[in-house]
């Protein structure tokens, strides 16, 4: 996919002529990381709009005594870094690879004229962070108030629905989804706001029960159904003997 077709379909350069999105492909610069590979630290400076055209990213956050949390994972199409960006000061969060992650990066000063020069880009960007923010007061809840297997499931299915790759082998049950997005159970943890202890935990459960399978670091949603139920809280797991 070259540099023009990522920028169009990502939905806050989407709204610019065609002319601009052509002007402004030129000007992006590609940059290649490895899996752990940091993106960008917070409290860098924001110099760039970071747009994904290949892989996932994960956004994070450390407490003072250096626990990861995971705020959002972003794949193709998909932007970080605008708000430290826009505000022309410094991320407010770590940005680090979960798998290889192609960027195409925009120096701060040209995205800075485009929100200035279109008002429907502007327009956009404030629809995308209202989305981002209300993601963000879920997870807060979700945190404060969810069980830790609500929490779980609802993580895999969020990952199921951004890299999932329908089975169609004869030997799992049909609907079964493989997450192509490499998942350490430490990255799991962090996203859903627990330690990892209990996720292994939770993860074993799930597993013995017949919903999940993994291969390595690649998780297989057996039965998506039934972690369904479990996060809408339709059904809660049933103990194990």
């Amino acid at each position: 996919m070259d540099r023009f077709e990522v920028l169009s379909r990502s939905p806050l350069f989407a709204p610019l002529p065609e002319g601009e999105r052509v002007r402004v492909a030129k000007r992006l610069a590609r940059r290649r990381y490895e899996k752990d590979d940091y993106l960008f630290f917070e409290g860098d400076p924001a110099e760039r709009l970071v747009l994904i055209a290949k892989g996932r990213v994960k956004v994070i956050k450390h407490s003072e005594g250096g626990r990861e949390t995971i705020l959002a994972t972003f794949g193709p199409g998909e932007v970080v870094g605008e708000v430290g960006v826009l505000v022309g000061e410094t991320y407010p969060a770590t940005a680090q690879a979960l798998e290889p992650v192609v960027t195409l990066d925009l120096p701060r000063r040209e995205y800075v004229r485009l929100v200035q020069a279109h008002p429907a880009l502007a327009w956009a960007i404030i629809e995308e962070l209202g989305r981002r923010l209300q993601r963000a007061h879920e997870t807060i809840r979700s945190l404060a108030v969810e069980r830790v297997e609500r929490r779980v499931a609802r993580v895999l299915l969020r990952m199921a629905a951004a890299s999932g790759q329908r089975l169609e082998q004869a030997d799992v049950p049909p609907g079964a989804v493989r997450i192509t997005t490499p998942l350490s159970r430490q990255d799991i943890a962090d996203m859903a706001g627990t330690v990892v202890e209990t996720a292994i935990r939770t993860m074993s459960r799930f597993q013995k029960r017949g919903w999940i399978a993994t291969q390595g670091r690649y998780i297989i949603l057996l039965r998506p159904h039934q972690l369904v139920l479990i996060a809408e809280e339709l059904q809660r797991p049933p103990a194990l003997s």
